[in-house]
């Protein structure tokens, strides 16, 4: 998908966790103390639900790729947690909400333990309070998941990180090596996702059209291709775009977000996004063969001249991928290496 002017600017953009994937991006703890006091967890359950799924496709994709990220420098250690606090949000209807439909407190407690990674294969889980890291007390209230952050984050570099549990119970988690592009899942009706040189994002209006891991996987593996691939260096524009986010917007999808999505990427680059992010979803595991039907629904829902400008063509698109399909499944028959040739005409 194209970073095209629409894709993420957005009033309802929601980044509700304070992430160790995304130390970058400014904390919902900082949103709070600002003059911002727009209430932004209504639907939060079904929002939640979704984001699950994107960060284990997101995380997973972000692992089979870490081998490309580390040929420049963008990997990292990352336990796949999501914290929150109570005190990250100021509205008063939110913080009822959260007691209620979370019994949400102070403490820093655990938002999403992304399935399949270090820190729910370690035992944690949604609802969880940590108290330590490595010994460090958190303490709780205004700055403690940021504690949580720094300090998880310096853990993860240096090998396995005990957390300690209310109640005493210590897990640990041993750390994988990610690409350093963190998955950001933004409310909006939209039908879109954006890649900037340093987060992936994807629009609920597009998540709700994927119906199951494979093409959500297909979405996501196209934009990481877009930052491994190092698109935006090429496309960085000679003014800076400005003025088309508020200051909340900002601080939830992150100012690099912001800085993108003023321009859309080449028709040349998309075809090559799509190409390798084949190769990436198939590193993954997740099933190739569904960016057919995908596609297909894809390019009759999204018509617009927007969209058209800065895609091949739904045909001509359709065509490259299946030919990219049978040179992939070619690969794993005869047991070759998922490399792709980025040599190779598209």
């Amino acid at each position: 998908m194209s970073n095209a002017r629409q894709s993420l600017v957005i009033a309802a953009a929601l980044l509700l966790a304070a992430c160790t994937s995304t130390p970058e991006v400014i904390s919902p703890s900082t949103v709070a103390t600002a003059p911002q006091t727009a209430r932004v967890t209504a639907g939060l359950e079904s929002y939640m639900q979704q984001r699950a799924r994107v960060e284990r496709v997101g995380f997973r994709l972000r692992h089979a790729a870490a081998p490309a990220c580390a040929k420049t420098n963008e990997t990292k250690a990352e336990l796949g947690l999501i914290v929150w606090s109570l005190a990250n949000f100021s509205n008063d209807e939110d913080r009822a909400h959260l007691q209620g439909a979370f019994a949400l407190t102070n403490a820093v407690t655990v938002a999403l333990a992304v399935a399949d990674a270090p820190a729910s294969r370690a035992g944690l889980k949604a609802g969880d309070i940590l108290t330590h890291v490595d010994g460090v007390p958190l303490g709780d209230g205004k700055g403690a998941t940021e504690r949580f952050i720094q300090l998880s984050n310096a853990a993860a570099q240096s090998g396995p990180v005990r957390l300690t549990r209310a109640g005493g119970k210590t897990v640990v988690a041993e750390p994988q090596i990610v690409c350093e592009f963190p998955t950001l899942l933004v409310r909006s009706p939209e039908i879109n996702a954006a890649a900037d040189g340093r987060v992936l994002a994807i629009t609920t209006g597009l998540f709700e059209l994927t119906h199951n891991d494979d093409e959500l996987a297909l979405i996501l593996g196209h934009e990481l291709a877009h930052n491994t691939l190092g698109h935006l260096k090429a496309t960085e524009p000679k003014e800076k775009p400005g003025g088309l986010l508020d200051a909340f917007v900002r601080a939830t999808i992150g100012t690099a977000v912001a800085k993108a999505v003023t321009r859309p990427y080449s028709i040349e680059n998309e075809k090559e996004a799509d190409y390798v992010g084949l190769y990436l979803m198939a590193r993954a595991g997740y099933d190739i063969t569904a960016a057919e039907a995908f596609w297909r629904r894809l390019n009759e829902t999204t018509r617009a001249t927007a969209v058209n400008l800065t895609h091949p063509s739904g045909e001509e698109r359709l065509r490259a991928l299946q030919s990219a399909i049978a040179e992939i499944k070619a690969k794993q028959k005869a047991k070759k290496p998922l490399e792709p040739d980025l040599k190779r005409p598209r």
